[in-house]
């Protein structure tokens, strides 16, 4: 390996450390080619992901979307050519030829963040899966490339991305709102729990938001449950750095519900002894 793409997997690896500490922390018990793999994978999520939830300040829509058209030009270059100068995209190209990864992927994810420049509200859940599909599920997808996955497994990856997704909007619900004005629990069950958008304006955690969130986990716990049967079916080497990622995104429900419910009162995370715990306790059953 050039030093080229040494320095390009070595920032990969930094975003990733530092925006994703629990797929971080999944991620060391993959092989070394797969860990790289996944971590040029996270920086593609990630550069889009900012560009759309923390652009620069002086950006309008217009300028946002602009900057994700670019990007996206860049990485169709990068694909094609194998050759970049932005590391994430240089890497990134290197992944999706040596996985086999459907480029349709790419521009699905691409797509979905898009989205979130102009579409603020979901009415239904079916609604709201349609957009995980290209946030999340195409993410589990590509990382089952990498991985390497037996006949059947998608559906599988598909529902792992969507319990993740699911996970961090409900631990998000403040910031989303206030930060970017976007709610993403569908209308239809706030209506059923008679949650206003003034409950999560004035961070109201009353017994009726509550009931909305054990009925959201409760739901989130089933994809983790429905997409467990999918590690199986994953080559030998990758199924605990998955197993860990989902065990450790599943506990931040566990936190969720430590803290009452109230998700407005802080950002709940897990620590890292509490990380520790769960590796700990996977490893038993492991070995």
């Amino acid at each position: 390996m050039d030093e080229h793409l040494r320095q390009a997997y070595s920032e990969v690896k930094a975003i990733t450390k530092k925006y994703g500490t629990s797929y971080y922390v999944a991620t060391r018990f993959l092989p070394l080619a797969q860990r790289q793999a996944t971590y040029s994978l996270y920086g593609f999520f990630r550069i889009p992901d900012e560009y759309v939830d923390n652009p620069d300040p002086n950006w309008d829509t217009t300028q946002a979307k602009q900057a994700l058209d670019d990007w996206q030009e860049k990485w169709y270059q990068a694909y094609h050519t194998r050759l970049s100068d932005d590391p994430v995209l240089l890497v990134t190209a290197q992944t999706f030829h040596q996985y086999d990864i459907p480029l349709r992927y790419g521009d699905e994810f691409l797509e979905a963040m898009k989205q979130d420049l102009w579409k603020e509200r979901y009415q239904t859940y079916t609604e709201l899966q349609e957009y995980m599909y290209g946030s999340a599920s195409v993410v589990g997808l590509m990382m089952s490339y990498v991985i390497g996955f037996e006949k059947g497994a998608l559906p599988y990856a598909e529902k792992l991305g969507e319990a993740m997704q699911m996970t961090n909007f409900l631990r998000d619900i403040k910031e989303d709102y206030h930060d970017r004005n976007r709610i993403y629990l569908p209308q239809e069950d706030l209506d059923q729990f008679g949650i206003t958008e003034a409950h999560i304006q004035d961070e109201v955690c009353d017994e009726q938001f509550v009931a909305l969130m054990k009925f959201e986990i409760e739901k989130t716990r089933k994809l983790y449950q429905e997409a467990e049967p999918g590690i199986d079916m994953l080559t030998k080497e990758g199924r605990f750095g998955v197993r860990m990622a989902s065990r450790l995104y599943e506990a931040i429900l566990d936190k969720i519900e430590q803290a009452e419910y109230n998700v407005f009162q802080s950002r709940v995370y897990t620590k890292k002894r509490e990380k520790l715990k769960i590796l700990g306790k996977e490893l038993v059953t492991w070995l």
